[in-house]
């Protein structure tokens, strides 16, 4: 008989963790606390277009084309104009950076080899301003990292996010995908969480909804859910660990989504970032009838707040959320256009604070129990890609845990 595990929290970490269990021949009981699976993951379907209440795409991998293809959701690449990506300075710029800029970003990679490799404790600010300098680190680097990490430059920890990636001893390099860069089923992100629910339950795993859990110490368990509620869990078995968890900063974010009437003077790309000394609330906006087809027949724009500088905005009511962002696309377009239709949404305590407080706190965790392992967002890689690579892993170690192979 296959030794049963038990996955809690059915977001993308638990599914593709329960995906991975079941290819190693592991039963597979996976507990959710809400009335679906995916977590943050989802697509509203409205009667303007698509909205993702989360990540519009997944950046590819061959182990993520794999996947796919295993539960039949096929992966679309971007569109081609979606190449272009803007910085804000000014105005959209491509590439933001003057030429004395660029030239003493080069003469600090040039004269900093050997020594590129972070420091401890060491933030990105920091770091770029010891290797890049002021306005590569401030135009370039802190914008694009807030983009994805939305924490604030000069507490974010350079150790965990331009360390170098995890890999075993012996660990070949990974594959290249056939399709390189960002991509997402047709119908959006839903559908690859559909895909995988509807896989795993015809495998044989055990989804229960509505299911509130504690971690027994003696029963194989993955916890794949938020710091706090994987804080919740683990606290009467593993109290340290719970602590530890409880201490971690999580950060919220809003997105609003918002069609108007196709303009031509509209900017076509991926979409564009604001560093903090240019005016805007937004963390950046995403063009999104520009990144993939058919999401929308109109121009469908997703305006991301929030973060470690923004707090207070996720209890904004919604006029008041649409007046911010008319402001900022105002300033953005220099025209006043009348959305169609807005569509918001609300993740407090979304994200983890990628800060040098939680590199402190990661370098000293404390022990699990032996049959637990954890799966959150919060161990060293944010955005579904690194999730997807860290639920192989566990299942790995897991199934080698419960058979007794070499991992």
């Amino acid at each position: 008989m296959a030794q049963r595990v038990t996955v809690i929290g059915g977001g993308f970490a638990g599914l593709t963790t329960a995906y991975y269990l079941l290819q190693e021949g592991l039963e597979v009981r996976l507990l959710e606390r809400e009335g679906r699976t995916g977590g943050l993951v989802g697509t509203r379907r409205t009667p303007e277009g698509l909205v993702e209440t989360a990540a519009n795409g997944i950046l590819n991998s061959a182990r993520l084309e794999a996947m796919c293809r295993e539960i039949g959701v096929p992966l679309e690449p971007p569109r081609r104009e979606s190449r272009a990506r803007y910085i804000w300075r000014g105005g959209p710029r491509r590439y933001p950076l003057t030429l004395a800029e660029t030239l003493r970003a080069g003469v600090g990679l040039v004269g900093n080899v050997g020594r590129w490799r972070p420091r401890p404790k060491e933030t990105i600010a920091s770091w770029g301003g010891r290797v890049l300098g002021h306005g590569a680190t401030e135009y370039g680097l802190v914008t694009a990292l807030g983009g994805i990490y939305a924490g604030d430059g000069s507490r974010l920890s350079a150790s965990l996010i331009l360390g170098p990636r995890e890999r075993r001893p012996g660990q070949a390099p990974p594959r290249r995908p056939r399709v390189r860069g960002t991509v997402a089923p047709r119908g959006g992100m839903q559908e690859l969480i559909d895909g995988l629910t509807h896989w795993v339950e015809q495998a044989g795993a055990r989804i229960e909804y509505h299911q509130r859990a504690e971690v027994d110490p003696d029963c194989p368990t993955v916890v794949c859910t938020s710091a706090r509620e994987a804080a919740d869990c683990l606290a009467p078995a593993a109290p340290a660990v719970g602590e530890t968890l409880r201490r971690i900063e999580m950060l919220s974010l809003v997105t609003v989504t918002a069609f108007y009437a196709r303009q031509a003077g509209d900017l076509a790309g991926f979409g564009c970032l604001f560093p903090r000394d240019q005016g805007f609330r937004a963390r950046g906006v995403l063009f999104n009838d520009s990144i993939f087809e058919g999401r929308s027949g109109f121009r469908s724009e997703t305006w991301i707040f929030g973060g470690a500088h923004d707090p207070g905005i996720v209890d904004l009511d919604e006029t008041t959320l649409g007046e911010v962002v008319a402001r900022d696309r105002e300033r953005m377009t220099g025209r006043t256009d009348a959305p169609l239709a807005l569509y918001t949404t609300r993740w407090p305590a979304a994200l983890p604070h990628y800060d040098v407080a939680l590199e402190q706190m990661l370098s000293g965790f404390p022990q699990l129990p032996p049959h637990v392992r954890l799966g959150g967002n919060y161990l060293g890689g944010i955005g579904l890609a690194r999730i997807l690579d860290r639920s192989a892993r566990v299942a790995d170690e897991m199934a080698a845990l419960l058979t007794g192979r070499p991992v």
